[in-house]
């Protein structure tokens, strides 16, 4: 894909409005694109919709492949059937997971026994071949045993009618999506979808597919993911995720790869990886351990992983997450493709020395922040006040002459030399730290459960953008 100079936002499904406590493929989902479209803005960025597992956590998933049911929008699906919707609206501003959840399976069982199979579910199960079944026996099994992890199962058998019904979710799921998504690129939007590099362990992949895996004879993790102590961490970054045997998946020729990002690719118009670095060495912490800081780095798949997948896989168009302490192998790694990495702002500004950087190139992806971050109102009150006032005069001195900082960093972001520009919803309305999408190192609430609400004011938010598109020719 060939990248020009544009603007985009951040922003989660699960973060819209919504009216059953999360936001989903409803009115306000397609009222948002309205608002964005008109700004000018091309890019709307979200984060992944696989089955969120523990935590809640969208990078901690049962699968890579499907979707979860959470993100459909009951009411769609209701008037597509003829049933009629009269469940009370939910519009707080903090989204409660479980009862989201069981608000929404009671609906979706309600539409699955008047649901009658058509063309377009026969289209689905065919596109769906390398993984549906695998997926739907794997949640279908899962569920029967009281949702515990695949390790601790007793039961090894279900209903068809159950698997049947996982099915017809998936089903929904995709068709409410691929509208969605379609009806973003009919106004010039492209969708920049997000994939975790590593897979939950509690997953229908790890699943189905343990030899890809390092995992010792019982089926527990021999080796997982992480990062060692850096300038973000004292401690590192435990995750947990299982580790691949990049041996294996070599002898299988990355099959599973293929496959994960073929469909990814489908669902989406651009596909961010989280972690490239991974791909060039990774830390490797071993299955015994509860800290990052035991480990130990190791080489991984480089080329011919990549090589492999632009092989099988027509019209790849990848983005990469590339922060970090890299070594320059991982650049290198990332530049023989053309793969545009990214840059986060909140990372780069120094109080006393500011300027545009005229080492930047044009494929860059830059961001005031990303999920993972402070928003950006959030980052400027934890200045201290001298430094406050230094960033805003070097601003100025820029030509950045917004009436507040926080406005003043967005302008700034938009003003670089980078191809692609993208600022968080909360960024664009000024909101504060209890907007926080995610604090990586953490687990549970308040991690993931921030969403709009009917008093949101989102009108000054996009009048901000299209001002800041304007003024700095995206």
């Amino acid at each position: 894909m060939k990248h020009t100079r544009t603007a985009g936002v951040l922003m989660p499904v699960s973060s819209f409005e919504g009216t059953l406590g999360i936001g989903d493929f409803g009115q306000s989902a397609y009222d948002w694109i309205n608002q964005l479209a008109d700004t000018g803005a091309t890019i709307w960025q979200i984060l992944p919709l696989n089955p969120v597992g523990y935590g809640n956590s969208p990078y901690q998933t049962y699968s890579s492949f499907a979707g979860d049911e959470i993100y459909i929008s009951i009411e769609v699906l209701f008037q597509s059937l003829g049933l009629e919707y009269d469940f009370e609206p939910e519009r707080e501003t903090t989204i409660h997971y479980d009862s989201v959840r069981d608000r929404k399976k009671f609906a979706l069982l309600q539409a699955f026994e008047v649901f009658e199979k058509n063309d377009a579910y026969a289209s689905f199960l065919e596109v769906s071949k390398p993984w549906l079944d695998e997926y739907v026996e794997f949640i279908a099994l899962k569920k029967h045993n009281d949702n515990a992890s695949w390790l601790d199962w007793t039961e090894f058998e279900t209903l068809e009618e159950n698997l049947e019904y996982e099915r017809f979710v998936q089903f929904v799921f995709y068709e409410q999506w691929m509208d969605l998504k379609a009806y973003a690129n009919s106004l010039g939007i492209i969708v920049v979808g997000d994939i975790p590099i590593y897979l939950g362990h509690d997953s229908a992949e790890v699943y189905h597919h343990r030899d890809q895996f390092l995992l010792n004879p019982d089926g527990s993790a021999a080796w997982v993911a992480g990062v060692p102590p850096d300038h973000f961490s004292d401690e590192g970054q435990h995750w947990g995720n299982p580790l691949y045997d990049w041996d294996a998946m070599a002898k299988d020729n990355y099959s599973l790869w293929i496959e994960r990002l073929r469909w990814n690719q489908r669902m989406f118009d651009v596909i961010r990886i989280d972690h490239f670095r991974a791909f060039d060495t990774y830390w490797a912490i071993p299955g015994t351990s509860d800290t990052a800081r035991i480990g130990e780095w190791r080489l991984g798949p480089r080329h011919a992983f990549f090589d492999c997948m632009y092989e099988n896989i027509e019209d790849l168009n990848l983005v990469v997450e590339d922060l970090g302490d890299l070594r320059p192998e991982v650049l290198e790694l990332r530049d023989d493709y053309n793969l545009m990495g990214m840059t986060i702002i909140q990372f780069n500004i120094k109080p006393n020395e500011l300027k545009r950087d005229a080492s930047m190139g044009t494929n860059v992806l830059v961001y005031t922040g990303t999920h993972d971050n402070q928003p950006i109102q959030g980052w400027v009150q934890d200045l201290t006040p001298g430094n406050h006032l230094k960033i805003s005069a070097n601003l100025r001195d820029l030509g950045i002459n917004e009436r507040t900082l926080w406005k003043q960093l967005c302008s700034y972001t938009l003003s670089l030399n980078a191809d692609w520009a993208i600022l968080p919803m909360q960024d664009l309305m000024g909101m504060g730290d209890e907007t926080r999408i995610n604090s990586p190192g953490t687990i549970g609430s308040p991690n993931w459960e921030w969403k709009l609400d009917i008093d949101s004011n989102l009108e000054d938010g996009f009048e901000f953008l299209a001002y800041l598109i304007d003024k700095h020719n995206r």
